[in-house]
């Protein structure tokens, strides 16, 4: 598996889910990619961390009941050198801090926030615990993207508050590459009217790597997801976009080989 060391700032370390069925939901993730789960018990809300042989993957949470209605829904998080003064800096690019920098034991420290198109994101200066430590294969992290109807004003935000560069992507659809010295590290995209229904807020869209994508689809049903988006090919490999049992929305992806 291609093993991940270190997170610089302002690039992707963490991907976490809030679900408001999270027995169903950890069932469904284990048959689609294989995870085991850890129970950090009542203290965190009963945090769990995802691990694919070994390997961090993701975060689970128990959506609060302090908190009803609130979707199911997974969360992009981006490391960071200094949680607090990013608080700061979100605010003055025009986003908003939702939860603010907390220092979680001796992990690190966390914040969540909204860009100034509405979609949320996170922040995570690490302690002891310093993201993923696998990506690119079956279960794991592979890619991210921000789907908005202003990808100009979130460009000019995320290149600005991350200390990243970006690549406009020939095509028919408005998409940049985020970048830091010259390697991909997210995407941008454009939504339309046409495409996307005015329902559908901006939001990040976490993807997984799979081994075959098609085979990953096939046990959607039966785990008590849902498939959004049948599998289709682009030039970055094959894609389907998912609902787990919980509502919340994610994509995988068979990369080329």
């Amino acid at each position: 598996m291609p093993a991940v060391h270190t997170h610089p700032a302002g690039t992707p370390t963490w991907y976490d889910l809030t679900t408001t069925a999270p027995e169903d939901t950890k069932a469904f993730y284990t048959a689609l990619f294989g995870w085991a789960f850890e129970d950090y018990g009542p203290a965190l809300g009963h945090y769990h961390r995802a691990r694919k042989d070994g390997q961090e993957v993701a975060g689970l949470v128990p959506a609060s009941p302090d908190m009803p209605g609130m979707p199911s829904a997974w969360t992009v998080y981006f490391s960071s050198d200094d949680a607090q003064a990013d608080a700061g800096h979100i605010r003055e690019r025009g986003g908003s801090v939702m939860v603010e920098p907390m220092q979680v034991m001796e992990l690190g420290h966390m914040m969540v926030a909204a860009d100034p198109t509405g979609a949320v994101f996170g922040m995570w200066q690490p302690l002891d615990f310093h993201g993923f430590t696998v990506a690119d294969e079956h279960g794991a992290p592979t890619w991210q993207e921000i789907v908005t109807r202003d990808s100009g004003q979130a460009l000019d935000f995320y290149t600005g508050l991350l200390n990243l560069q970006s690549e406009q992507v020939p095509g028919d659809v408005t998409y940049h590459m985020l970048q830091r010295s010259g390697a991909n590290v997210a995407g941008i995209m454009q939504m339309d009217d046409a495409h996307w229904p005015a329902s559908i807020p901006a939001h990040w869209m976490p993807y997984f790597a799979v081994s075959d994508v098609h085979a990953t689809v096939q046990l959607v049903p039966a785990s008590g997801g849902t498939v959004s988006v049948p599998p289709f090919e682009t030039p970055y490999g094959t894609i389907a976009v998912l609902i787990d049992p919980g509502g919340a929305v994610f994509s995988v992806v068979q990369l080329p080989a």
